[in-house]
């Protein structure tokens, strides 16, 4: 199973890097990081008891969920990509001013927290427990913050201009604060893509900003542990952020959870309920990620994500695993094959799928869509509203007769 794993990811790592296909690149780095590497660092005689007890459906969970992604990835990866030409359809100008607005809210949302800027800070940075309609308010603005900088960065990557410094240095260190490592990532590299796809950068030239993130994500967890009282050095902080990358825990977890509650065949109908904050919402059903948490730490702080396949199986056994990663294959093979095209996109479809192959790839099948179902509402809703407004106040150039 091991060298299985190995073998497939390594092939499928060097056909994204050679075709340009970011979205199969993320996915072979997670068969090969949070499946493979993990079953080769396994040692039994420091696993969690959770593991040692689950080792084999965790292992069968994690050769499941590979297989299904390469084989909807395959599937679906010679669909042609729907594109529209830009010579078409008019192009509007940046939404600079909208934009603008949305930065104002956002900092004011954070100026309004308790404690201000500082209790933010440190509310965030300490994964501190937020039940608020405060929260989820400045969470959702700092999604759209960053959908919106992300349609700049296409303009500033067409038309060879500055990026948006500010506006991304902005709503990188928000989400260093208010979604943690993971989120910074993903927005990140959603800018980055955008700059790959029109050529103003190459792979090679981001190697550097990406070292320098893995040190700043790790450096945050060292700093934080520190702050909450936990004696920890540089060195134990990225032995802590390797054993964080196995997602076999998380299906060890999983497979924990169904023997103790049962299969949760509602579960994603209960996933489509958190997107409305408990605040105005009390009754909403707990996170699977939560439920985790006091499964496995009897504490409220934070989540244990399942994973994308891990949610499944907690919601449907193996049947469901390899349902939802097809699927789940699938969508990222699309996402690439309109990435191919992406310069001959508009701005407004550009920035969205840019942010929704790291979303997925890497959010999503960390955590499942029970984490990052808020996200990708928020963007999809915004995508929506801004393709309604295109479709009735952009006009169509006249098509010339030939």
């Amino acid at each position: 199973m091991t060298l299985a794993l190995i073998t497939a990811g390594s092939v499928g790592l060097l056909l994204a890097l050679s075709h340009g296909r970011p979205g199969l690149m993320l996915l072979s780095l997670a068969i090969l990081l949070f499946h493979a590497l993990p079953l080769v660092w396994l040692d039994p005689d420091t696993i969690s008891a959770t593991l040692r007890a689950q080792i084999g459906t965790a292992t069968v969970i994690a050769g499941l969920t590979s297989l299904a992604w390469y084989t909807g990835y395959w599937l679906f990866a010679r669909s042609p990509a729907a594109s529209v030409s830009l010579a078409e359809v008019a192009v509007s100008a940046a939404p600079r001013r909208f934009h603008a607005l949305v930065l104002i809210a956002l900092l004011g949302l954070i100026a309004a927290a308790p404690g201000g800027l500082f209790g933010f800070a440190q509310t965030g940075f300490l994964r501190l427990p937020v039940d608020s309609a405060l929260f989820s308010l400045t969470y959702a603005f700092a999604c759209l913050a960053a959908f919106t900088t992300a349609i700049l960065c296409v303009y500033a990557a067409a038309s060879r201009s500055a990026p948006p410094w500010f506006s991304t240095g902005v709503v990188l260190l928000v989400f260093w604060l208010l979604g943690g490592r993971t989120q910074f990532v993903i927005t990140a590299m959603a800018f980055g893509l955008v700059f790959l796809a029109h050529r103003r950068v190459r792979l090679r030239s981001l190697l550097l900003p990406a070292v320098v993130a893995t040190l700043l994500v790790t450096l945050t967890l060292s700093f934080r542990l520190t702050l909450q009282g936990e004696v920890t050095d540089f060195a134990a902080s990225i032995r802590l952020t390797l054993s964080q990358l196995s997602l076999l825990e998380s299906y060890a977890l999983a497979a924990r959870f169904v023997e103790e509650a049962g299969y949760q065949g509602a579960h994603y109908w209960q996933v489509l309920q958190q997107l409305f904050p408990r605040a105005l919402f009390p009754e909403k059903p707990m996170q699977l990620s939560r439920a985790l948490r006091l499964m496995e730490a009897r504490d409220g702080l934070g989540g244990l994500t399942p994973g994308l396949a891990g949610e499944a199986f907690a919601a449907g056994g193996l049947i469901c695993v390899a349902a939802i990663g097809i699927v789940f294959g699938g969508a990222l093979a699309l996402l690439d094959n309109a990435y191919r095209a992406l310069t001959r996109l508009q701005p407004l479809m550009q920035a969205l799928i840019v942010s929704l192959i790291p979303l997925l790839a890497i959010f999503a099948l960390r955590g499942g869509f029970d984490t990052a179902i808020f996200r990708l509402a928020i963007l999809l809703l915004a995508a929506a509203i801004g393709g309604l407004w295109r479709a009735t106040h952009v006009p169509r150039l006249p098509r010339v007769a030939s």
